[in-house]
């Protein structure tokens, strides 16, 4: 072929290089579509315009692919360049992409593509005609339809004209906008109505409803405050039963006193009047009132049993994930707990951005129950001083900032931590100031916890009302007592024991266990407990609890020398390996003061089974007496590589070498 008959790609200097009608409409539509623009997309979009397609349509696209205009791709079909696409809308006029957007939001509706359907509504509104405003309205209600477009679809569409449509409208704005992470604008859109005063008492009790419902994530006595307000309203039986159940919920999540009874009159209205709704917000107060009572496994029944995928559960799906997975951490399971954190952040888009700042809180202390310090901070810093810290909640911003300061303060940096703690002036007042909790908790590892004194009284003061604040990070339980019986207050130590003991009772597991035996060793000076809760806690990923508990045995006054030298040793090693270098430290100046000499058979030590462990005196009771290995670990809740471990080296201290053996000695040994 002659070199002058080959057509070569021109490269685009800004204009449309359509030389057709049917051209200039195929790369209008590849130009709107925002992404690679499907073949079937392309052709009823043509339909709807009525440009003839087939077989035009194959001869025009493989022309425009040949001259270098068109990029064809597995995805689908895209102009060569961004400067071309800009180059084709300039010079098609704003009503014909006005058009062309409403007919690719209608298709992609018909072909079940909600989302994309409403970002093109979004780009033609608000001039759309009034079949798209229809289609606006379906599209807010798509649970595929994140909350941020739903509540700009609501918002470009203006307010209907109707009174009875109005309220239904600013409703499902307002709702939309708060999912959104947008809190201040549905205040400000339910306040400037209520400023009006339009409405009926009926109306404008559901209003400052939905006020008390936003208020509970940032300030709960404000939220219930709205909520008896619009109680005292004449309300329908349905409204009611919402009101209430919402009362309720708020009542439970924050430890208040009468919340058993609010519950119950929340269950008999709903019970009076169901609604879908109501039916799951009572599942998460019900939730709610069994974590405060520390029975977590009655909370995660009855949070499994909620059915995430109907329809009434949209607007309250958000709190239901963040619930079960504060419930995970709750009862250690950090792995599920992780998994479920990474798939709600994968789903942020579609649950809305009130999400993030739960989410990523709930993220940090995950990470700090399990020891990742380091990654811990990393992450709070991050959210603390991100693009998005405008979003946070009181509670969230709280509790990534405790989450700073743990980790600076795991590695001796007390003087970062003070300066982080000086400057914040918390609300210490409840409710309010139960979102401080974790901050307190923090504070509490200072080496001068006394320097933190109002914030740390005012939060052991709120453990009076409920158990789940000390839930989510295991190692805050025992951390806590100490600070208590450190500022004399007895009285709220053994509270936070209780607590830490029931859950142990009802969860059943060596995490928790571990935790009631290691508050309990605090508050009795028994070394016992704290070896028992040492044994518990080697089983678990909670290592910062292991490596707290080895520490407060490896201190113990009543735990001997040679074995508070061994239990030091491991306990700084540990530290060592979660980065908490501030900690390492620490354990090394104990171990340090018991001694660092090279011990010798001229030291003095005691010989026979009084130069045994406590944990190891207990393997050699359960052998001696005929167990077995597999039974002694069982018994003991270790593993049976730790069981052989410790028969080592009692056969060692006893010089003896046979089970027989043991038997023997272990009988003649003279009474302790």
């Amino acid at each position: 072929m002659p070199e002058a008959s080959v057509r070569r790609p021109k490269m685009s200097t800004g204009g449309s290089p359509a030389t057709s009608d049917i051209e200039r409409y195929v790369l209008r539509v590849i130009a709107i579509a925002d992404a690679p623009c499907e073949l079937w997309f392309l052709d009823r979009l043509l339909a709807r315009a009525g440009v003839p397609t087939w077989p035009a349509l194959d001869t025009t696209l493989e022309d425009l692919i040949s001259r270098g205009t068109l990029v064809d791709s597995p995805a689908g079909l895209r102009l060569a360049s961004s400067r071309l696409r800009d180059g084709v809308l300039a010079e098609t006029p704003a009503s014909t992409q006005r058009g062309l957007r409403e007919s690719a939001a209608e298709v992609l509706a018909d072909a079940g593509r909600p989302a994309q359907a409403a970002r093109h509504l979004l780009r033609a509104m608000p001039t759309a005609a009034g079949t798209t405003r229809e289609l606006a309205a379906r599209l807010a209600t798509d649970p595929a339809v994140g909350p941020t477009l739903s509540a700009d679809l609501l918002l470009a569409g203006g307010p209907p004209d109707t009174a009875d449509r109005l309220l239904d409208w600013l409703v499902a704005t307002a709702d939309n906008l708060f999912l959104a992470g947008r809190l201040a604008e549905a205040m400000h859109l339910l306040r400037t109505e209520l400023a009006v005063d339009r409405y009926g008492p009926r109306q404008r009790a559901l209003l400052l409803g939905r006020l008390g419902a936003y208020y509970a994530t940032q300030r709960p006595s404000l939220s219930m405050t709205y909520l008896e307000r619009a109680l005292d309203q004449h309300l329908d039986g349905a409204q009611r039963s919402w009101t209430l159940a919402m009362r309720a919920s708020v009542a439970a999540r924050f430890g208040y006193a009468d919340s058993g009874d609010l519950l119950a009159e929340a269950q008999q209205a709903h019970r009076a009047v169901p609604t879908a709704e109501g039916e799951i917000r009572l599942a998460l107060a019900r939730a709610a009132q069994a974590t405060a009572a520390a029975d977590l496994p009655s909370a995660s029944r009855i949070l499994q049993d909620v059915d995430a995928d109907a329809p009434a559960a949209r607007s309250q799906l958000v709190f239901l994930r963040v619930d079960r997975i504060a419930n995970q951490l709750s009862l250690g399971r950090f792995t599920d707990a992780r998994s479920a954190l990474d798939a709600v952040t994968d789903e942020i888009d579609t649950l809305g951005g009130v999400a993030w700042p739960l989410v990523t809180a709930l993220d940090c202390v995950a990470r700090l129950a399990v020891g990742e310090f380091a990654e811990a901070g990393a992450r709070a810093r991050l959210a603390l001083d991100g693009p998005q810290a405008d979003a946070l909640t009181d509670e969230a911003r709280a509790t990534l900032l405790a989450t700073v300061v743990e980790d600076l303060l795991r590695r001796g940096e007390v003087s970062m931590a003070r300066a982080l703690l000086t400057p914040e002036k918390p609300t210490l007042d409840w409710p309010d100031g139960l979102g401080w909790f974790h901050l307190g908790a923090a504070a509490a590892a200072d080496p001068e916890p006394d320097r933190h004194a109002p914030l740390l009284r005012a939060i052991l003061e709120m453990s009076n009302r409920s158990a789940a604040p000390l839930l989510l990070v295991p190692h805050h339980g025992p951390r806590l007592v100490r600070t208590a019986l450190l500022l004399g207050d007895q009285q709220h130590a053994r509270i936070l024991t209780n607590h830490l003991k029931r859950v142990a009772g009802t969860v059943n597991n060596r995490l928790w266990q571990g935790i009631a035996h290691h508050a309990d060793g605090i508050i009795t000076g028994d070394p016992a407990a704290l070896a028992t809760a040492v044994a518990r806690l080697r089983t678990t990923a909670a290592r910062p609890a292991l490596a707290d508990a080895l520490f407060e045995l490896g201190r113990s006054a009543r735990v001997p020398r040679e074995e508070a030298i061994d239990v030091l040793d491991e306990c700084a090693a540990l530290y060592a390996r979660l980065g908490a270098t501030g900690d390492h430290d620490r354990a090394r100046q104990h171990r340090q003061q018991l001694g660092a000499g090279t011990r010798t058979r001229s030291a003095v030590r005691p010989d026979g089974p009084a130069a045994l462990t406590p944990a190891e005196a207990r393997v050699a009771e359960l052998l001696a007496g005929g167990a077995t290995k597999q039974q002694a670990a069982a018994e003991l809740f270790i593993s049976f590589h730790t069981v052989d471990t410790h028969l080592r080296a009692i056969y060692t201290k006893l010089g003896i070498r046979s089970r027989v053996q043991l038997a023997r000695r272990w009988d003649a040994r003279p009474p302790s």
